[in-house]
């Protein structure tokens, strides 16, 4: 179809569906191809569909060019509908369309439908064959209370639906007023941004408006999450049950990671945002209280979100609250507690009430939950903002490592010149007696120089820059490297794993040191030279602690630890 006669043949549907007016009005008033007196007319118009009304008209007596430029600004402004409207489906109902009213009440008694959902197939199929089902726009739908399927604040409530061309959808029906208006067209804007779209964030698929009522149709999910948690606590369900929560765990979080991604913070994170699909994928949804970030970090605004679903920060006593990313971090730290212990929330202590716990910092983590999991969660609801991870570095967590992961991040980081030199640097920074200098501020060198501990340990010349480029010239690198290996071997399982792994290889080398790196460097030189026997005795899993302190002192020394398959 030419792009002169996309106006013509979509003359109805596009007065119903075209939602970003001015921008476009904006465009055709800059080409001088709108009069000032019918961009007045347009602009004083309250509704999007009053505004096209207004709008098309103009643009369909413009003639060839105008519907062309039309055509091209709309491609901008509204993606989506235009790649919907081209489709060969839409193509077909189109000239339907055109000859019905643009509201109708009496659709065709027979809809298309292509199936997907499974929980609500039959519902749908009544629908689609009810007489009295309404068409608004290219959404159909019934007020019926069989078709009803939730509900959500101000007074919205979420009908059963289908679109023209047979896709299911969920429908939001929405009351107009002023409180409404305002966060439904923000909701839309942030469905309709192209750089949004993610396999974790519900899909914005059409929308219309009548007098009374906006109608937002969005991809039709199975049920929310405390159904589904609800439907795995099923004993038939009991092998697939944790499986299944860490899936829904890392759905969220590539969710919100893509949220992020295109610099909107989510603002309303709780249990029932999340909605499952017929593929058992769960999407983030409700994005009417969501902010896009502008130039700086933070967003000021008043308090939103849900009490006992806000992270620290946004808990402000003059009501106004300063939300970042790192805000829908810690909220996401607590509903990934709640995914992995059947419903409990981390700052529910002691029968306190829970908005206080969470400005003091107050938590308590159940003990039967996996320790990875934990040290997860810890990081992600940490009081101090900065010291959360981004998203991007929660999906790189080891609770999410699977053995393949856990093999490859052994030996990348066993085969680094730190560590395969571990025992030389180690007996360098003893050298320096460094743990006993309480004063770091001065210089190790002062007493002792490199060269004269080079020339201690008996490194050969040709050696010695290999070693200097490790430690630095000021040995920085080398009290960072230590200290850090040393530091994470405090009260760990792995705490005194040379008598430990000595019953399992009696050849281990007593003169390494017992501490992370030495460790680091036993588990990598076993698991590539013995490896029959470190796979027998399951060593990827001996320390349960192990992985996570080794992630921890990576990010520390930024050492890169990054999965491909884990970013975008």
């Amino acid at each position: 179809m030419a792009h002169q006669d996309f106006v013509d043949f979509h003359f109805a549907v596009l007065i119903n569906r075209v939602t970003n007016v001015m921008p476009i009005a904006d465009k055709l008033l800059e080409k001088r191809m709108l009069s000032t007196e019918n961009y007045s007319k347009i602009k004083n118009e309250k509704t999007s569909q009053g505004k096209m009304r207004e709008l098309l008209p103009v643009v369909k007596s413009g003639g060839p060019e105008v519907k062309s430029y039309f055509y091209e600004v709309l491609k901008l402004n509204e993606p989506y509908l235009v790649q919907d409207l081209e489709s060969p489906s839409s193509q077909a109902s189109s000239g339907v369309l055109q000859s019905q009213e643009e509201t109708q009440d009496t659709p065709e008694d027979v809809l298309m439908w292509n199936q997907s959902s499974k929980k609500h197939s039959s519902t749908i199929k009544e629908l689609q064959n009810d007489r009295l089902k309404k068409l608004v726009g290219s959404i159909y739908f019934s007020r019926n209370e069989k078709y009803f399927i939730g509900s959500g604040s101000s007074g919205t409530q979420v009908y059963l639906g289908l679109k023209g061309d047979g896709t299911e959808v969920a429908i939001k029906r929405i009351t107009k007023n002023p409180l409404n208006n305002k966060t439904f067209e923000n909701e839309l804007k942030h469905l309709q941004d192209s750089n949004l779209e993610s396999k974790n964030i519900v899909r914005y698929v059409d929308f219309a408006e009548d007098d009374d009522f906006y109608y937002l149709a969005l991809q039709l999910c199975e049920c929310d999450l405390e159904s589904y948690m609800e439907d795995l606590r099923k004993p038939e369900h009991k092998d697939k049950k944790d499986a299944a929560l860490k899936k829904i765990v890392k759905d969220v979080l590539i969710g919100l990671r893509d949220l992020h991604h295109g610099e909107v913070i989510h603002r309303d994170i709780k249990p029932k945002n999340v909605l499952i699909d017929s593929g058992k994928n769960a999407r983030l949804a409700d994005f009417g209280l969501s902010r896009k970030l502008g130039e700086g970090s933070a967003v000021y605004t008043a308090r939103a979100g849900t009490r006992g679903w806000e992270a620290v920060e946004t808990l402000g006593p003059s009501g106004d609250s300063r939300y970042r990313m790192s805000s829908d971090v810690q909220v996401a730290g607590m509903l990934v507690y709640y995914i992995l212990t059947d419903g409990k929330h981390p700052f529910d202590v002691n029968n306190s009430d829970r908005e206080t716990n969470i400005r003091e910092g107050n938590y308590s983590l159940d003990d039967a939950l996996d320790i990875v999991a934990q040290d997860l969660i810890e990081r992600m609801i940490n009081i101090d903002p900065a010291q959360r991870p981004t998203m991007d570095e929660a999906l790189q967590h080891p609770y999410f490592w699977d053995d393949v992961r856990k093999k490859r991040v052994l030996k990348d980081l066993g085969d680094r010149d730190e560590v395969q030199k571990y025992e030389l640097l180690e007996k360098l920074y003893n050298l320096f007696d460094n743990s006993k200098n309480s004063s770091r501020g001065e210089d190790p060198t002062a007493k002792l120089t490199i060269d004269e501990a080079f020339a201690q340990l008996k490194i050969q010349a040709e050696k010695r820059n290999d070693i200097l480029s490790l430690v630095g010239e000021d040995l920085a690198k080398l009290y960072k490297l230590c200290d850090n290996a040393k530091k994470y071997c405090v009260k760990k399982t792995f705490s005194n794993w040379k008598t430990d792994l000595s019953q399992i290889w009696p050849d281990i080398n007593q003169k390494l040191p017992e501490d992370l790196l030495g460790l680091l460097r036993v588990l990598r030189n076993k698991m590539v030279h013995v490896n029959q026997v470190f796979y027998e005795k399951n060593m990827l899993n001996h320390f349960p602690d192990f992985f996570i302190s080794l992630y921890g002192l990576a990010k520390d020394l930024s050492w890169d630890i990054d999965d491909a398959e884990e970013t975008p």
